[in-house]
């Protein structure tokens, strides 16, 4: 184990388990952690509200986090599995992956199957597009054609965009600010002659 780290406040992530004590979900949006009490969840959580009733799962552990401005609730659960004998425990199965089809499989029996491709490179692609889409319509101050581009460091100025030589892609900007005049100097100039 060792020492304990120094962990520093600005740095570390704000979080605590609770492992012991009886941690319990009431319905299927609060979750009471020990000496919290009840916590409302932003997740609806009702599949594992009916398994817990169930009988066949048990929360272990809950984890609270701080992260990027919300907190998180993470539960551990364990799970009883029932296996389901095999129907055919002394068959064999070849197994081919393809790209038309996911995998052809053929057993002993000569029983052949195929399991189709999912196609997820099309279903994802399509809602690309449509994001892409959503995207190419907005219209933003850096995305603009008539605005210029903000300087890090420097407030926005009220511009006018205009264009004096007739040309559409003209983009010079007239500022509709006043000159700023710098007061007068109280220190001697010195100028340098040459002889």
């Amino acid at each position: 184990m060792g020492r304990p780290r120094f962990k520093s406040k600005r740095k570390a992530r704000p979080a605590c388990e609770f492992t012991t004590g009886t941690i319990r979900l009431d319905d299927r949006r609060h979750i009471v952690p020990p000496r919290l009490g009840r916590i409302r969840l932003h997740e609806d959580v009702q599949p594992l509200v009916d398994a817990i009733a169930e009988g066949g799962t048990r929360i272990l552990s809950v984890t609270l986090r701080f992260e990027r401005g919300r907190w998180f609730a993470v539960l551990q659960t364990e799970e009883r599995h029932t296996i389901a004998p095999a129907t055919r425990p002394y068959s064999a199965v070849g197994i081919d992956l393809g790209v038309k089809t996911l995998l052809v499989m053929a057993d002993s029996a000569g029983e052949v199957r195929e399991v189709a491709n999912p196609k997820h490179y099309d279903q994802t692609l399509t809602q690309l597009r449509k994001a892409s889409r959503t995207v190419s319509r907005r219209r933003g101050p850096t995305g603009a054609p008539d605005r210029p581009r903000p300087v890090a460091g420097r407030k926005p100025t009220r511009s006018v965009t205009g264009c004096t030589t007739g040309w559409p892609t003209c983009g010079r900007t007239i500022s509709t600010k006043p000159p700023r005049v710098s007061p007068p100097s109280t220190a001697p100039s010195w100028s340098r002659t040459s002889t």
